[in-house]
Formats: structure tokens, C-alpha cells, sequence
């Protein structure tokens, strides 16, 4: 099966869920009017082994990108039937790449427009996304991490800018 992407959204400040869309123009920031949008971002917790907290660094999480497969199994071990693409917070949703979470770093996903997501490796699951998770399902925030790990998808940056449309095929290229 070639991979397409089945949803899109755009997660606003101030907004409790992303809000679907049909396409986004991605810049060189990731996906304007995304909370996460810009081309550098303060380091947190996750950098501790490189940086000190509030340094200025290369924003690699401006995309957050899952797959349908990985959502599924998801839902399953929290008991339930689905969880909806757009609930933990994801830019873009994938169907035909089950084992998204597990591409390697440096990955290239290209898109019939020349727009290309450079992966940024796995993106772990937090209790933020259990948050929403539990604000649509009921379930308990605590319990995603562990229901999510490895699974939860990747981050990704703009490597070029352009337009990406639910439907559209995706070409995956790995290093060589």
C-alpha cells in the first residue's frame, strides 16, 4: 500500500484540540497558526543532555506526525475502539506506514507538491496527550505514556516548504 495522508490539523494557542483542515502550507517554520510553528524553540527537558533548559535550538518538533496502524494499537491497549486522528495533538496522519514510530532519524517523507518533512525521531508519549486523550475517551492521563510507547509517531521539520493535502501520496526516502 502506497502511504497517503488520510487527516491534517493545526493545533492554535489556546485551543484545547487541533482544528482539522484539508491542507497546510508549510513554511520553513512547520505549519503556520500551530502552537509549535517557528524555526527555533527553547530547549526543555528533553535536550537536559545537551543543553541547558531555555536555550535557544533548531525547532525539530515543528510536525508531529502519526499513523493510523500506530493509533489503533493505541486504542486497543487502553480498551477502546479508536482514537480519532487530531486527539494527541498531530499535524498530520498517516495511513500505510505502520511502523511509523520506528523510522530512523533523517528520514524524508515527500509529497507530490515538493514539500519534504525531515523525521526527527520518535516523539514520546507525555501525559499532555493522555490529557486529550481523556478529555475525548474518559481514559486516565497516567495510562497513555505506557499504552503509547513507541507508537505515538514522530516529530518532524520543514526540509522544504509546500503545500500537503489530506490524500495526498507520500514518497518515503531514507539516507543511503
Amino acid at each position: 500500500m502506497t502511504p497517503i495522508i488520510t487527516a491534517l490539523h493545526v493545533w492554535p494557542a489556546g485551543q484545547e484540540f487541533p482544528e482539522p483542515t484539508d491542507l497546510i502550507t508549510l513554511d520553513w517554520g512547520g505549519v503556520p497558526g500551530d502552537r509549535h510553528h517557528g524555526e527555533f524553540m527553547q530547549s526543555n527537558s528533553r535536550e537536559l543532555h545537551a543543553f541547558k533548559r531555555g536555550t535557544t535550538i533548531r525547532n525539530y518538533r515543528q510536525i508531529s506526525i502519526v499513523d493510523r496502524a500506530e493509533l489503533h494499537q493505541i486504542a486497543q491497549r487502553l480498551d477502546l475502539e479508536e482514537i480519532l486522528p487530531g486527539t494527541i495533538a498531530d499535524n498530520v496522519c498517516t495511513e500505510g506506514l505502520p511502523d511509523l514510530t520506528a523510522l530512523p532519524l533523517m528520514t524524508r517523507l515527500m509529497f507530490p507538491s515538493g514539500a519534504s518533512i525531515m523525521t526527527g525521531g520518535e516523539n514520546n508519549p507525555c501525559t499532555i496527550a493522555g490529557g486529550m486523550v481523556q478529555a475525548r475517551y474518559g481514559t486516565l492521563p497516567h495510562k497513555f505514556p505506557k499504552a503509547a510507547i513507541h507508537l505515538r509517531g514522530i516529530t518532524g521539520w520543514v526540509e522544504r516548504p509546500g503545500v500537503i493535502r489530506v490524500g495526498d501520496r507520500i514518497e518515503v526516502v531514507g539516507l543511503h
